[in-house]
Parts: C-alpha cells; structure tokens; sequence
C-alpha cells in the first residue's frame, strides 16, 4: 500500500516552477538552461557521472516545468470562455488556492473581457496570469472579420489610440497590426478608467504593478482571438516600459496579429510561445488570407488524441493534449501550481481503493491517464490518505477492506469505479458515470453517490476528472468536512 505524500522533489520543484530559485528557471521566467559545470584537468575537458546526471535530471525538470506550464495556461484559457465547462473550470481554480478578478468592457467596437488570475506564495510573493477568451459572442465575430490594419505604437493608453487613428507622427512608419484584434485589446484594457484603480485604465494599473514589483513576472495566455489579445496586451505593456524578464505569453491556436515589422519590433521584448494542433486551420488563417500578417515566437506543434474526436481548434481539445504531456513528462506525485494548495484534514486516515475502471475498447489507451487523474485529484484534496495496493481492487470482500484500511490507521474506506461507454448513436461520444462508496470500518455506507455526463463538450479524459469535482460536496459531508 501507498501512503500519498509529495515526493522529496516536490516542495522546490513548486516553487521553482513559479517563481524560479537559484538554481532552477522560474515557471513563467524565461531563462536558458545552464550547461552544468564539468571537472576540468589542463589539457583536456573530463566530464564525470555525477556531471552527466545532473545535466540529465536538469533537462527533465525543465521538460517538467514547461509541461506544467502549458497545463496551468490550458485550463486558465478554458476558465475564460462563459459556458458550463468554462465556469466549472474557474470553480476548480478557486478551490485550488486561485483568485479570479473578471472585467468586462463594451465599446461601439468590442465587448473586451479578460480574467486576472492570482495565487499567494510563501514569503509574500504571487503567481499571476492574465487570459482572455476566444470568440464566443457577435460581437467577437465582428473584431475577427476586421481585418485591415492599423498603426501600432504609443507609450500610454492615449498615445496608442492616436496611433491607431493614424494622428501620432513618427519619423519612421509604424508597425501594423489587425484592426479587430486592437480594438479588442484596447476595449479590454487600454480604454475605460476604473474607479477601483484610482482612476486608471486596467492596464495602466496592471503596467503600474509590475513596475513597482519587479520581481513578479505576468504570462498572459488565451485561445484563439484570446491568444491574439495576450499578445498585442504584452506589446503595449512593454512599451509602457514593462522589462521582458516580466512577461511571458502563452497563445493556443492564436492567428497572427501583425505584419514583419511588428514581429521584429517585438519578437526579443517578450517571450512568447505559440501552441498549435495539427489540423488547426485557424493559426494559420490570416497568413493564407493575406501576406501581411506574420507569426513570430517559439512555436510547439502538438498532434491531437484520436480519442478527443473534434474539431482541431476548440480549446478542449488543446487541454486534453496539455493533460497527456503533462503525464508523460512528469512523475506521479509531482504537484503543479494549479493544483497545489493545502489538503482538507481528516480526523482520520481515508483508505482509497481503486480506481476501479470498465472503459469502452476505444478508450483502453486513456486508462492509466484516467486513473492518474482520478487518484492525484483526491490526493491533493484530503489528508491523510493511502491508497491500496493495485491488487486490491473495488471487487474484494468488505471484511478484507476494512481490515487493510485498520491496518493502514485510517478511519474510513473509499471504492471508486468509473465506467465508460460509447453511444448508440453518435460516433466518439461516451457516457462515463463514476460511481463512489464511502464506508467507516463497521462496514457501515455513510454514502453512495453517481455522476455521470456525455463527452460532447469534452474529451473523455476531462470527463473523468470532472466528474470526480462534481462529486466533492456530498464526499465532504461524508468525511465530517462541511
């Protein structure tokens, strides 16, 4: 039997992954990875196992982090759109130790929204992510057909609109930038004083911060027409003066938002990061439209899961791929900044037997995903927990349950079993229903709950984990917890 606890790596490896240490590049820093020193004689370079090691395991935790990364912008995206997904997205956030501040601007030309999501770390520093949301409304349509440019340029919110309408004068032409996306941009941030920041427009205030802290470092993150406004918002933050060690832009599926110049403007004032699925027409959309728009950044290629079956472009589909990697390249028990917060204290240990899992042929390769997932999500939420071994599934006697659980000094004893299905009538969709006992060690139920939901507005794997979030209250009144 396993009892649940952060690998000896974790604790640093969290606070490496946000902020950076001396020895390991912060999660939205951006620094190059050193070359570990070699022993050295006169005449000759000797590089020892112990070197080759370190070099070794530091290539690993940077795959780590970059994962890591990718995942906590995934769901903050996904947590920016206004549908149920997006909204039980933001409630997870929250729940794992995240802040969420929403604003929302309407202009004659754009409906601009963005969410700032904070959490608190030890010694008084903080994670910060700004995200927009991708086309959702008509008026999001409205900002992506308008495609002409403008010009792009300014120090402060008033400079930038009087280049944009072409009345700021400049010894050399200005880049040039999508008109829709701008004005989005602008709307979102750059327009409308808040009273709450002392009169400010968002970004000014946002601009003001960092400033003043420079020690925090924002990654601005979106999908689609988000992505598009993370990048212009991180242009006009630097050229309010914001150092490129503070920014860090991660864009799914974003199109192009300017021409040559403005790439070689700011290609080396911000990093940026362009993650795009295969099959993806909107990346490139505007470059096949037109020669005048130009990507820049670092660009990641992923390739979709044959079992999250839809549209290349929908930000669940971008999720589910940040989930696998994250999987792949990350040992289990490792925490994520999305993930990490204090567990909820039990008066005494929970026993959790299974996953127990009964999936349809197609989804045999997502087992080990879906049953990482499942245990990890409740290993962050309770403590102390231990888990059976994988022997010992959900189908053993009772008696034996109780006696292990006793054993292992817990109080009470979990089963768990999900089961997947595919549809009678459409292709690629499943009903996964995840059904959960909760015994003390009398035998006795204290509860027995089922949830169940259709993969049509997510992969099957998010399905799994979001069933499990679903059922977290009646699981809490079972424990004694609320």
């Amino acid at each position: 039997m396993e009892r649940w606890g952060w690998r000896r790596r974790a604790v640093p490896l969290l606070l490496g992954l946000l902020l950076g240490t001396g020895s390991m590049p912060g999660l939205f820093a951006v620094t190059a990875l050193a070359t570990p020193a070699a022993e050295t004689t006169t005449s000759q370079q000797v590089v020892t196992p112990v070197s080759v090691a370190a070099a070794v395991d530091a290539v690993q935790r940077k795959k780590e982090q970059q994962e890591a990364l990718f995942l906590t912008a995934a769901v903050v995206s996904l947590a920016s759109y206004g549908d149920d997904r997006s909204l039980l997205a933001r409630e997870w956030l929250r729940e794992s130790g995240w802040s969420i501040a929403s604003h929302e601007t309407v202009s004659p030309v754009a409906e601009g929204r963005f969410h700032l999501v904070r959490k608190e770390l030890a010694e008084g520093k903080q994670a910060m992510i700004l995200s927009f949301p991708g086309t959702e409304r008509k008026k999001d349509v409205e900002v992506d057909l308008k495609t002409h440019r403008v010009p792009f340029g300014g120090t402060n919110p008033q400079e930038f609109a009087a280049a944009a309408a072409g009345g700021m004068r400049q010894e050399a032409p200005l880049p040039m930038v999508h008109k829709g996306f701008d004005d989005y941009t602008m709307t979102a941030l750059f327009t409308t004083p808040v009273e709450a920041l002392q009169g400010q427009t968002a970004g000014k205030a946002l601009a003001a911060e960092l400033l003043a802290r420079p020690q925090e470092i924002l990654c601005l993150t979106g999908h689609s027409l988000g992505g598009a406004a993370a990048t212009l918002a991180a242009a006009r933050l630097s050229d309010m003066g914001v150092p490129k060690e503070q920014l860090r832009v991660i864009t799914f599926g974003a199109p192009a938002v300017g021409d040559e110049a403005f790439a070689r403007r700011y290609e080396s004032r911000f990093a940026l990061t362009r993650v795009v699925m295969e099959g993806d027409p909107v990346a490139a959309v505007l470059q096949s439209l037109s020669g005048h728009f130009v990507q820049f950044g670092e660009k990641v290629r992923w390739r979709q899961n044959r079992n999250s079956d839809r549209f290349a472009h929908q930000m669940v589909v971008y999720l589910d791929d940040a989930l696998r990697s994250y999987y792949d390249e990350t040992p289990e028990g490792i925490i994520t900044p999305l993930t990490a917060h204090e567990p909820k204290a039990l008066s005494g240990g929970l026993y959790v037997v299974g996953p127990e899992l009964q999936l349809d042929t197609h989804l045999t390769d997502d087992a080990a995903y879906m049953r990482r997932s499942l245990t990890e999500s409740l290993a962050l939420q309770y403590a102390p927990m231990v888990f059976a071994p994988a022997s010992q599934q959900a189908a053993s006697d009772l008696p034996s349950l109780m006696a292990a659980a006793r054993q292992a000094g817990c109080q009470s004893v979990l089963l768990t079993h999900l089961r997947a299905e595919g549809s009678r009538t459409q292709e690629g969709v499943y009903r996964l229903s995840l059904v959960e006992e909760l015994y003390d060690l009398q035998g006795h139920l204290l509860t027995m709950q089922s949830h169940s939901m259709t993969t049509r507005d997510m992969t099957p794997l998010e399905a799994a984990s979001c069933l499990q979030f679903l059922g977290r209250e009646e699981r809490d009144r079972a424990l004694g917890l609320s």
